[in-house]
This record gives C-alpha cells, structure tokens and sequence, in this order.
C-alpha cells in the first residue's frame, strides 16, 4: 500500500476495525474493547494492519490506544513494517 494519504490509511483501519470486530460502523469515540475486542483479535487487528497497510503497528499501541480516534492517529504516523513482529 504505496503512496497513501491519511485518509486512505484512515479509511482501510475502520474497514479492518469492522471486520476484525464484526461491527457495521466505527467512529472515533469507539473503543476496541468495548466493541467486543480482545487480545486475541487485537493481535489480529495488528497483523493486518501490518500485512494490508504495511505499517509498523505493534499489539501494544492496540491496548495503549483503545479508541479508533486514537489508533487514527498511530496509524498516520507509523513507519513502514519491516518484518514479523
């Protein structure tokens, strides 16, 4: 996923948020727990995000960062994966 704007980055999150959770919508206010979401699926939440979006995004920014308006906010700013975790 090269040459991305932060809206396309914003916008692949709420669709991997969605289907990681299972849930119609997302908006910034929601919390990744509170909407069914647990290690196990913030582990995969995190794997996609690094396979689909090819960002450095680790399990603990999930459980540092709970709401989507805060994992917007390291998805802009992540640097690209390099690897497994």
């Amino acid at each position: 996923m090269q040459d991305v704007t932060d809206e396309t980055r914003v916008l692949a999150l709420a669709q991997l948020w969605k289907d990681v959770l299972g849930v119609e919508q997302v908006d910034e206010h929601d919390d990744f727990f509170a909407l069914g979401g647990h290690s196990l699926t913030a582990l995969d939440l995190t794997t996609r995000i690094r396979e689909e979006l090819e960002l450095d995004v680790r399990l603990a920014h999930v459980f540092d960062n709970t709401t989507f308006g805060a994992m917007t906010e390291i998805v802009r700013t992540a640097a690209p994966a390099t690897g497994p975790f």
